[in-house]
C-alpha cells in the first residue's frame, strides 16, 4: 500500500483530501505545521506522496519541500504543492525547492484524483 503526508493547517483540507486518498488506497498520515510533518518523516522513510500546502503556519513550504528531499527516500518521493490560486511566484519557487507539480484548492475526489493519477502509477 502506498503512504501519503498530508500537509495543511487546514483541519477540513487534511480530512477530505485524507479520505479522498484513502479510498485510492493510501496509507494515510496528516501535519498541521511543517515541523510536524518533518518529525513525521523523521520516524522513516519519506511518504510516497506528499501533498504540502504552500502557505504554512510556522515556516515556507519550500523549506518542507527541501528538507523533504534530503530524506531518506525523499529523491524518489511525489511531493505535490497545494495552492489556492495559479501564483508564478510561488510556484517557481516550489519547483525550484523540489516540487514535483501541484494540486489546487478547493478540490472534490474527480479533481483530486485527476491530479494525482499521473503519479499513483509512478509512486507505485
Amino acid at each position: 500500500m502506498q503512504t501519503c503526508l498530508i500537509v495543511d493547517e487546514s483541519n477540513v483540507i487534511r480530512k477530505v483530501a485524507g479520505r479522498i486518498l484513502f479510498q485510492l488506497s493510501f496509507t494515510v498520515e496528516n501535519a498541521a505545521t511543517g515541523a510536524e510533518a518533518l518529525e513525521l518523516a523523521a520516524v522513516g522513510d519519506v511518504p510516497d506522496l506528499v501533498i504540502v500546502a504552500s502557505t504554512l503556519p510556522d515556516m515556507p513550504a519550500e523549506d518542507v519541500v527541501r528538507a523533504l528531499r534530503k530524506r531518506p527516500g525523499g529523491k524518489e518521493a511525489i511531493i505535490l504543492a497545494s495552492l489556492v490560486e495559479a501564483n508564478l511566484g510561488t510556484m517557481t519557487r516550489l519547483k525550484r525547492a523540489g516540487a514535483t507539480g501541484f494540486v489546487f484548492k478547493p478540490f472534490d475526489r474527480d479533481a483530486m484524483t485527476r491530479w494525482i493519477s499521473p503519479y499513483i502509477s509512478a509512486a507505485a
